[in-house]
């Protein structure tokens, strides 16, 4: 299975399948950027259901989606993280400019 990817109204819904390393945070960038440039997307999700490890290029994407949909009033949110993923996230600081729900 792949990481899916939903569009409901102006929101992204990024589904998660496996690690968030460099290969999938490439990957993830890609696609983000062509839907971010053919729909006006302003939050962003990750869902994190089937993802358990996330590394610096996994916070790096994070935060690159964030200061495109913060340019646009918009935010990010985080969900159905694991312990040790929502460790990492508390580590980077990332949770201080994200929605953990």
């Amino acid at each position: 299975m792949a990481t899916e990817y939903k569009i409901e109204n102006r929101n992204l819904y990024i589904y998660l399948d496996g690690e968030l390393d460099h290969h999938l945070a490439k990957k993830i960038k890609y696609q983000c950027d062509i839907i971010l440039k053919s729909y006006p997307i302003k939050d962003i999700e990750f869902d994190f259901a089937k993802s358990s490890f996330i590394d610096s290029s996994g916070i790096g994407v994070i935060l690159g989606r964030y200061r495109q949909v913060q340019a646009m009033g918009g935010t990010v949110r985080l969900s159905h993280m694991s312990s040790s993923v929502r460790k990492i996230i508390h580590m980077a600081g990332l949770h201080q400019l994200v929605e953990e729900i």
